[in-house]
This record gives structure tokens, sequence and C-alpha cells, in this order.
């Protein structure tokens, strides 16, 4: 009997533990996720479709254009009519005339020559390739920001870890000195000091954890589900500078395939189009056209709504027409020529923007490269200060044991033992986001560094939402 209730106590705790990991949450679930539920891919992903169709509207304007019409009409005339009977005598009646009359025609235009539409279609075609780089951009910046949001949680809760430490060491710090002022071996200053440190540990708790539910927010945003946990980053997540390791290498690559970049050079070729279409406003426009069209017409005459069998068929008609015209603007007040000038002023704009454009990538290039070496060399620095502070606190508790520091100095030591993993693990979470900011400014972000980054994804600790606890 005991041994099947060990059976089934053991049974539970392993559903209770699939159930546990099975609602934590890690990086790439989140992504995944978001692809299909973020709004603001979504509303990128419309505004690309609907860019998209801006090329077949120019196409439209150099494909011929067909139509039809259909017509039915009757006309009535009434009026008193005197007719003139045997013996003389003449008598007023109404005689009334319908006349039917039924048309269909179908037109086919086609333009031969006109400029001003064929660089405005040329013009939807960069107008098409400036949307995919956008659509693309926002694509990768989706990648950044669920990257982003999920290690805020994961740093929120390593503020929430260290305030706890924090306020765990300083307690039992309180415990003792309250025990030594007891048996008078220290002064009621220690305790007092002790107490302050103890009440400023909890605030900080309390803060930490307010802040670290209001990070999980983020998740519902991007993938339109609440989650309350989150898997933590391995320890062994490797933290060195990208290949190729020469900034001018990675400024090269920027300079070619950031998204940025392309989309200005598109907005380019856009006024350029823009104004070469502007131009040729001026040039003759040559279309032709056919015609064809079927008709008949019938009248029938009553008199005094007698159908007198007087019907009249005017038979059926046809034509087939053709023509060719051209047009030849001459004057319209000046509006051609200010839409040529608003056009160059356009493609200065547009020129200008490519060259600030250019010169802000290479330097946030150089920035983040030199960011990235500045993370491993802070991330090296700060897992040697926790061994630093962790001797130093060992040697000051020592020394508060045998009287040459004082519960003061003790406090101080453990706030920095704290302080140094926390920045440890904070220097970790912005060297990822430098690296990922990296290959952004290049246009290299892909779905792929998110799963490379989630190998690194730890079921061995659950980041669990405060508000669920």
């Amino acid at each position: 009997m005991k041994s099947r209730i060990l059976t089934v106590t053991a049974f539970a705790m392993g559903l209770m533990a699939l159930s546990w990991g099975a609602q934590a949450a890690a990086l790439a679930d989140i992504y995944d996720l978001s692809v299909q539920n973020d709004p603001e891919i979504a509303t990128a992903r419309a505004d690309y479709q609907a860019s998209k169709t801006t090329l077949a509207q120019r196409r439209s304007l150099l494909l011929p254009t067909i139509s039809a019409s259909v017509s039915t009409s009757k006309n009535t005339n009434t009026g008193p009519t005197q007719i003139v009977g045997t013996g003389g005598q003449t008598r007023v009646v109404t005689a009334e005339s319908d006349r039917y009359s039924n048309q269909w025609g179908a037109q086919l235009s086609q333009p031969l020559f006109d400029l001003s539409r064929f660089f405005q279609w040329r013009q939807g075609k960069h107008i098409e390739t400036r949307a995919r780089y956008q659509f693309t951009a926002d694509e990768q910046s989706l990648i950044f920001r669920v990257a982003d949001n999920y290690f805020n949680i994961l740093q929120a809760e390593d503020r929430v870890i260290a305030a706890r430490a924090e306020r765990e060491a300083v307690s039992r710090q309180l415990e003792q000195v309250q025990q030594r002022f007891d048996v008078g071996l220290v002064a009621i200053t220690d305790v007092l000091d002790a107490t302050a440190s103890y009440d400023n540990a909890t605030v900080n708790v309390i803060e930490a954890e307010g802040a670290q539910v209001v990070t999980f927010e983020t998740l519902l945003r991007l993938t339109g589900q609440p989650y309350s946990e989150v898997v933590s980053l391995a320890k062994n997540f490797p933290v060195q500078i990208p290949e190729p390791r020469d900034e001018e290498a990675w400024v090269k690559a920027a300079l070619e395939g950031n998204l940025q970049l392309k989309q200005a050079e598109a907005s380019v070729n856009i006024a350029k189009q823009g104004l070469r279409a502007s131009r040729s406003n001026h040039a003759p426009r040559i279309n032709a056209s056919i015609s064809y069209g079927e008709g008949g017409s019938r009248s029938v005459n009553t008199i005094d709504g007698i159908d007198r069998g007087s019907g009249i068929d005017a038979g059926d008609s046809e034509s087939l027409s053709g023509s060719l015209s051209a047009t030849v603007p001459i004057f319209n007040g000046g509006s051609l020529w200010a839409q040529d000038k608003q056009a160059r002023f356009q493609l200065e704009s547009a020129q200008k923007t490519l060259d600030l454009t250019r010169r802000n990538i290479v330097e946030q290039t150089r920035n983040l490269y030199s960011a990235l070496a500045t993370d491993v060399a802070r991330v090296k620095a700060r897992a040697r200060a926790i061994e630093s502070n962790q001797s130093a606190l060992d040697a000051t508790q020592t020394g508060y044991e045998v009287g040459t520091r004082n519960i003061v100095d003790v406090l101080v030591a453990q706030q920095r033992l704290f302080a140094a993993q926390f920045s440890y693990a904070q220097a970790r979470y912005q060297y990822i986001r430098d690296v990922l900011r990296l290959k952004q400014v290049v246009g290299r972000l892909s779905p792929d560094d998110i799963y490379e980054l989630d190998r690194y994804i730890s079921g061995t600790r659950i980041t669990r939402s405060q508000q669920s606890t």
C-alpha cells in the first residue's frame, strides 16, 4: 500500500513538472507566435500588399481599355387629329405615335505614345521595391523587439533575485547584530544601521518585483497571449566579438545591405522617374481607338387607343470607325512648369536624404562594433568583479567577527557583491542586444538568429511573473 502511494505521488509530481515546463515559453516560442499575432508586423504586411498594387495600377495606364454601352429609348407623341368621314362630316380623334430605339456599341482605346505614363510605370516598380525593403526592415525589427522584450524580462528577474538576496543577507546580519546587542557586544548604532539597511532592501525588492510584472505585459502585446513564465539564459552562453573581426568589413557590409539605405536609394529612383514623368507632360500624346455599334428603331401609331397597324420599321444600322489622335499641350496656366519645379526639389531632397542615411549607417556600424568590443571586455570584467567582491565580503565578515570591521562595512561589501552579480547579467543581455543591432544595421538579422539564441535558453531556471506567485 505504501509503495502504491509513493508511485501515485511520483506520478502526480511528474505531471506537475510537465505542466510547469509546458507553461514556460522559450524565445523561439515567443517569436513564432509574434510573427502570426503581432499587430505591428500585421500592419506592415498589409501596407506592403497595398503598395504592391501600385505597379499594377501604373501598368494599366499602358494597356488598352475596352468599354461597352447599351441604350434603349421610347418617344411618345400625342395630339388631336381631324378625320373627314363619309358624308363630309369631320371628327376629332386622339392620335398617338410611339417610337422605340435600341442601340449598343463597344470601343477599344490604346495609348500609342505617352512618355508620362511610361515613366509613371517605371516609378511604380521602384515604389514596389521600396515597399519590399520596408517590409523586410519591419520583419527584422520584429526579431529585435522580441529578443529585447524577452531579455528585459530576464534582466528584471535578475534584479529581483539580487534584491531578494540582498534583503536575505541583510536580514541575517540584522539577526546577528541583534543577538550581539542583547549580550552587550555591540552598540545600538549597529542595530539601527542594520535595520535601516533591511528597510531599504525591502523597498528594493518591492520595486524590482513590480517592474518585473510589467515586463511580462510586452509578451501579450507581441503574441496576443498572456504569459507568466519564460525560460532563462544558460550560463554557458558564449560572449565574443562576431566574425569577421574587422570594423571596415562590417561598414562595407552595412553600405551594401542596410535596408534603410536601400529604401533611400529606391526613393531617389522614384524621384528621378517622377521628374521624367513630369517633364514628359510637355510631350505629345498619341492614342488610337476603334468603335463598333449597332442600332435600330421602330414606330407604332394608334388612334383613340386602337392600333391601326401602321408601324414603321426603320431597320437596323451598323457602324465601324477608327481614329488616331495626337494631343500637344501648349499652355495650361503654368501648372506643368510648377510640377517640374516640384519634382526637381523632390529629387534633390531624396538625394540629400540618401547621403545623410549613408553617413548615419557608417556611424552606427562603427559605434556598434566598438560597443561590442566594450561589451565583451565588460562581461569578462564583471565576472572577475563577482569573484573579487565575494573575496572582499568574506574578508570583511571575518574582520567583523574579530572586531576589526563594523556592521556597516559588512553591509556595504554585500551590496557591492549583489550589484556585481546583477551587473554581470545585465552586461550579457546588453551584449546580445548589440549583436542583434549590428546584424540589423547590416541587413543580416534573420529568424535563424532567434533560433540560434534559443539554443542557449536553458530550462534549468524558470522566470515566473511575480503577479502569479
